[in-house]
């Protein structure tokens, strides 16, 4: 959390209006499906993609947009001034990574599906919803690509946290866990899966705060994930499935 009870109403702020933004493009690309025949995919997935992939472009630009309002706002709460503070703009979509994404994620993941006998309905319902968890990745790194940026060009600031929610999955509880990142380059960028609903907020000040739920995914893996690799994070996971 900031050091500042308003920059940590700024920080929630900015992670409920990204994620509206996430909802709002999730009903466009829902939208944009319907451009695709599940049983007629090589005909149709390029009508499909001339949609969606701008979708996603635009709605990136967006996330990124928030994030420069944010970011100001921000600063100026934690430390009362605004100067010096760079503009790292996030880049705009790949439009290769998106695609390849969207298609993978798409029409691949249905024909996928079909060989292994799934019904074509099942398959295509699954398909939607992996494609718009991979359109909602490439959108929100718009707004934490921003923000991680700019604390890692920032003078001002020491570093920036992962800001995970309440019921994040095992993997985004572990990385929130290990608190804030100071700069180090092997954890420069911030790590994000398919659907994934975390943020990022910029530390500025020594005393400020973890961010919401880190000291509690920190205890919680402090005392549970015995182990090292995948045995730690597996018991990890079950101590989180028990509350």
């Amino acid at each position: 959390m900031a050091a500042t009870a308003l920059g940590a109403q700024l920080t929630e702020l900015q992670r409920a209006t990204q994620l509206r933004l996430a909802a709002r493009m999730i009903s466009q690309m829902r939208a944009a499906w319907g451009l695709l025949d599940p049983a007629d995919l090589d005909a149709t997935f390029q009508q499909w993609l001339r949609v969606a992939v701008p979708v996603v472009q635009a709605n990136r630009a967006s996330s990124s947009r928030l994030a420069a309002a944010y970011l100001a706002a921000f600063r100026k709460a934690e430390l009362g001034t605004l100067d010096g503070l760079p503009v790292v703009l996030a880049a705009p979509a790949d439009v290769k990574a998106v695609t390849t994404s969207l298609l993978v994620t798409g029409p691949w993941s249905v024909k996928k599906a079909m060989t292994s006998g799934v019904d074509l309905a099942r398959a295509a319902d699954v398909a939607e919803a992996r494609s718009s968890a991979a359109a909602m990745r490439h959108v929100l790194d718009g707004g934490r690509d921003m923000i991680v940026g700019t604390a890692n060009a920032d003078r001002q600031a020491i570093g920036w946290a992962r800001v995970a929610s309440a019921n994040s999955c095992a993997f985004c509880a572990m990385t929130a866990s290990r608190g804030p990142d100071y700069g180090s380059e092997a954890t420069a960028s911030f790590e994000a899966h398919d659907g994934c609903q975390c943020g990022a907020e910029p530390v500025y000040r020594q005393d400020a705060a973890w961010p919401a739920n880190s000291e509690r995914y920190r205890e919680l893996w402090d005392e549970h994930a015995a182990g090292s690799g995948r045995d730690a994070l597996n018991n990890f996971r079950r101590a989180l499935a028990d509350g």
